[in-house]
């Protein structure tokens, strides 16, 4: 019998994780009504048998085979569905049209779960909290207020627009970091070459009459360098995947997470971006989930969930706790990496009645600051990249030409 890790919510509105073991998430909906709570969220975690599934272990190190899609393929969905359920047919039949109409094979592979839940009779949001992996918790709050309300379609419509918003901002930072990553990749694998063939040929050639003690500090650098890579490769490439899977799992321990994610924030130049970064996906989150009636404490909690931040996270949990106590939404938000301008935004639409209003306002200072600060950041880069580029020449340069003015100098 499946197993499912569930986020629930009580009579009183306090929210916790239970496992429940279940035949379907309906039997799950049956059960706590009973008891008068509410389930948020269900995601089937595994069946009850004693048969190893490696399937989890090799998706930590990437092996394994994976569900997620990428923002394209999931913009696709949105959209073909949207249009599909505008036209006013069954959403069982849309899903059916969709199979057939799609090209990828993992893109049908979801729509091919997504069906067959719903012909089982379960809802579309509970069947997409199925599928964890593809569809997020705001992606899932989302259809199911489009559920509540009768307005799917509309919905849809809101999604698409936020997918579409997250496409744009992920091209311009691909674009903005093609060049910057072309130059480094580029400069790394110039020097390898450099320090470990031109190096040691020309030391051969030009600088033979010279003893090893004669040769300048530059050109002692870059052979020095040179005999370490070429004889200890193997060990230097070893010794840094070794570094990098230490730290990656340091990273990915709840309190190695917050430090890394507080790290982030406090980068000069940087940090600030990432901070705009975050604000701005928070703002489209929380006004697309009120704007389809989602209760603002539920819309705190999943948006908590989805800004991809620890720091960021804890605020949002710990505003969604005040809002339940009374609190006004400006005041809860106030935390020290969410900038002024959000609460003061937020506070003159509870003053004025125009919350909604406000929170559009919010998303779109933000996202534009993030445009703002994404051009300032990648053009402070152009000179440091130049800068490190002009210190390699220079100190080739210096270990190639230092030693033959030394030889001229000793034949004079």
């Amino acid at each position: 019998m499946p197993l499912f890790n569930c986020q629930i919510m009580d009579a009183s509105g306090e929210v916790d994780q239970r496992n429940i073991t279940a035949p379907s998430i309906i039997e799950i909906h049956r059960l706590l009504d009973q008891r008068n709570e509410r389930l948020i969220k269900a995601v089937k975690k595994s069946s009850l048998n004693l048969e190893m599934n490696i399937d989890p272990y090799l998706k930590k190190i990437g092996l394994g085979p994976s569900k997620k899609l990428s923002i394209k393929e999931l913009n696709i969905f949105t959209r073909q569905l949207e249009l599909l359920l505008s036209t006013g047919i069954a959403l069982l039949d849309a899903l059916d049209a969709l199979e057939r109409a799609v090209v990828s094979e993992k893109l049908k592979n979801v729509v091919q779960d997504l069906r067959s839940s719903v012909s089982q009779g379960e809802s579309l949001s509970n069947a997409m909290a199925n599928n964890s992996e593809v569809f997020d918790n705001f992606y899932v709050n989302m259809v199911r207020a489009g559920e509540a309300s009768g307005q799917l379609p509309n919905i849809f419509n809101q999604i698409q627009d936020f997918v579409n918003r997250n496409m744009e901002t992920q091209k311009k930072i691909k674009k903005a970091l093609r060049y910057p990553t072309f130059v480094i990749v580029a400069l790394f694998i110039a020097g390898y070459v450099q320090i470990t063939v031109v190096m040691p040929k020309m030391a051969k050639t030009l600088f033979s009459n010279m003893s090893p003690s004669e040769l300048p500090l530059p050109t002692k650098i870059m052979l020095g360098l040179g005999d370490f890579l070429s004889q200890y490769v193997i060990i230097t490439v070893f010794g840094l995947i070794t570094i990098f899977s230490i730290l990656k799992y340091a990273i990915n321990t709840s309190s190695g997470r917050l430090f890394w994610d507080r790290l982030k924030l406090n980068i000069p130049k940087l940090g600030s971006l990432i901070q705009a970064g975050i604000v701005a996906r928070f703002g489209q989150i929380f006004r697309t989930l009120v704007a389809s009636g989602v209760k603002i404490e539920n819309a705190l909690e999943i948006a908590a969930d989805t800004v991809d931040n620890k720091i960021f996270e804890k605020d949002l949990n710990l505003a969604k706790r005040r809002v339940l106590e009374g609190v006004p939404l400006s005041v809860s938000l106030e935390a020290e990496y969410m900038p002024e301008m959000a609460t003061s935004l937020i506070n003159i639409g509870e003053r004025t009645g125009a919350l909604s209003l406000m929170l559009d306002s919010l998303a779109e200072y933000f996202t534009a600051e993030l445009d703002d600060k994404m051009d300032a950041v990648m053009g402070s880069m152009e000179p440091v990249l130049t800068l490190i580029i002009t210190a390699f020449v220079g100190l080739f340069v210096l270990a190639v030409f230092m030693p033959m003015v030394q030889n001229m100098i000793n034949m004079m």
